[in-house]
């Protein structure tokens, strides 16, 4: 925590692979000063520069902040630093890091120097700030024609069929065992793995459909071991189900 951390880093991968939760829980986790802002909130460059100051001037989630106004990017360097100041951060080692998360294919869209300025926001600060970037795009399709710093890349891959196996049979109800939701939870991935692997998905479907499985152990004309009935009732709402996939159309 002594040491200037990378200027910015380039997180990428699919939908729902973990990218925000983990950056999430890192930071809260070592209790680390940062910045969380999602540009699909904040669309315009203004609006995302004044919102990242208010959040970086806030001691504490109670605190109440007034409006920044900041009409350009020397503005927010300036800014920036007086934020810096005021809240200590310049001379506490263990909490010098102030991390900018941004929900990152937004910035496309913004000024030109929007983000190059992110990426070299450390230089440009001379403060131990890192930028994180959160993508589904590979950074060779993303990265500005000039005055670009390539950032520190990392890849986030896809759940395995193993790994979505063991997170969403954690969401067993109690009233069932772990096993019978476990069997339930193999036979809807096998069913829906090669056409969908978004885990908010999935368990949108695991929960939709579980009481369908659970029909013949209800009606007292199967138990809960035996695969065969439960798949013969469930087979028909999975088929269904396949066809509008991400669409939530079931209900």
């Amino acid at each position: 925590r002594q040491q200037f951390s990378f200027p910015s880093i380039f997180i990428y991968g699919h939908t729902s692979s973990g990218k925000t939760y983990v950056m999430q829980t890192l930071l809260n986790t070592l209790q680390l000063p940062h910045v969380f802002v999602n540009c699909v909130e904040y669309f315009t460059s203004r609006l995302l520069l004044e919102e990242i100051l208010i959040q970086l001037q806030s001691c504490s989630e109670t605190e109440l902040t007034s409006h920044v106004p900041c009409d350009s990017f020397n503005d927010f360097v300036r800014l920036f630093k007086q934020a810096v100041v005021s809240r200590g951060l310049q001379d506490q080692t263990l909490y010098i890091v102030s991390n900018v998360t941004l929900i990152a294919e937004q910035l496309r869209e913004m000024e030109a120097n929007i983000l190059p300025a992110f990426l070299r926001l450390q230089e440009l600060t001379d403060s131990n700030v890192t930028v994180v970037l959160l993508s589904e795009i590979v950074w060779e399709l993303f990265r500005p024609n000039v005055g670009c710093f390539d950032p520190l890349t990392l890849y986030f891959p896809d759940y395995s069929i193993g790994h979505l196996q063991k997170i969403l049979s954690q969401n067993h109800p109690p009233e069932y065992t772990a096993d019978f939701y476990a069997a339930y939870i193999n036979i809807l991935l096998g069913v829906f793995y090669m056409v969908c692997r978004d885990l908010r998905e999935l368990r949108h479907l695991a929960a939709l459909n579980f009481s369908k499985y659970c029909e013949p152990v209800v009606r007292g004309e199967a138990n809960e071991r035996d695969t065969r009935k439960l798949w013969k009732n469930i087979e028909p709402h999975l088929k269904k189900a396949m066809q509008t996939v991400y669409l939530r159309e079931i209900s």
